[in-house]
């Protein structure tokens, strides 16, 4: 379902307020200032820059992928408030409350821990390094033979030799798919493009991957879903992606190991004592 942008608008203020309000839109932690951070409002003196607004929109599910453009004014709104609710609360002393105090610490720890982990990955993980991954996972990864196929998918074996010897004798195999098959690749002449052989259920792959390229099959080919009638167009050795499509998981990768070789770095060196659920020394089962 198409959601436009007026709808987006229009929704954009409550999706916001609502987490700002149940405390869902906790902005991200940032390794750096960005360069180009303008200021987008003052109230009463404290200036609100673009960056709380970018925060805000990431943390709502509702809004991460919707430009800020679309919802500029909505959020400005919410950030406002939020703004102006925040310093009242200050000015009442609510930030010396023990609840607060403690949800204060408990952002902070979380604040430290991402800015902290970021610039230590991104320290460590140069362009090289990944470079050097994704050697490797080109080597674990070799490209595989790849088939693009047509099928005609027919309910009974009897239907599906039919429309071999009516091929046989001819007749258009796409005008034919389009006509009688009942697969939903039906409109496109039956046409499934390029797949692996690990693509496709077994019986079928191994009578498509058996073919030369240009024969249609002479058997009929019996899967769960029916009895199909497969044309191969064309056979090739898949491309291997690039090192720009594979980075983004190479790097989310990388990021995972090194976050948990610092952690077990830390804990390897710290005093830690764990107690039980009710705050108790655990005590160890006698053999």
């Amino acid at each position: 379902m198409s959601v436009s942008f007026s709808m987006l608008k229009s929704h954009a203020g409550l999706a916001v307020a609502a987490a700002l309000c149940l405390g869902f839109a906790v902005p991200q932690a940032q390794a750096a200032q960005p360069a180009d951070d303008p200021v987008v409002a003052v109230v009463n003196g404290e200036e609100i820059h673009r960056s709380a607004l970018e925060q805000i929109r990431a943390a709502v599910p509702y809004l991460k992928d919707v430009p800020l453009e679309h919802v500029y004014d909505a959020l400005l709104d919410n950030v406002i408030d939020l703004s102006l609710v925040a310093a009242e609360a200050r000015r009442t002393g609510l930030e010396k409350d023990p609840v607060v105090e403690r949800n204060v610490k408990a952002a902070e720890r979380q604040i430290l821990r991402s800015v902290y982990l970021t610039r230590a990955i991104d320290e460590k993980l140069s362009d090289d390094k990944l470079k050097a991954m994704y050697a490797d996972w080109v080597k674990e990864n070799p490209a595989e033979e790849e088939v693009h196929a047509r099928h005609i998918l027919l309910e009974t074996e009897k239907d599906a030799r039919a429309v071999i010897e009516q091929l046989k004798k001819g007749g258009d195999f796409n005008a034919i798919a389009k006509e009688k098959s009942t697969g939903p690749s039906a409109g496109s002449g039956g046409d499934l493009g390029y797949f692996k052989q690990s693509d496709m259920v077994k019986p079928f792959a191994d009578a498509a991957f058996a073919m030369k390229a240009g024969e249609v099959s002479k058997e009929p080919v019996k899967t769960q879903f029916g009895w199909h009638v497969i044309k191969v167009e064309d056979r090739r050795t898949a491309p291997v992606p690039s090192f720009d499509d594979v980075k983004p998981q190479l790097r989310e990768q990388a990021a995972g190991e090194i976050a948990m070789d610092i952690v077990k770095g830390l804990r390897e060196h710290a005093d830690i004592k764990r107690l039980g659920l009710d705050g108790k020394p655990v005590v160890a089962p006698k053999p």
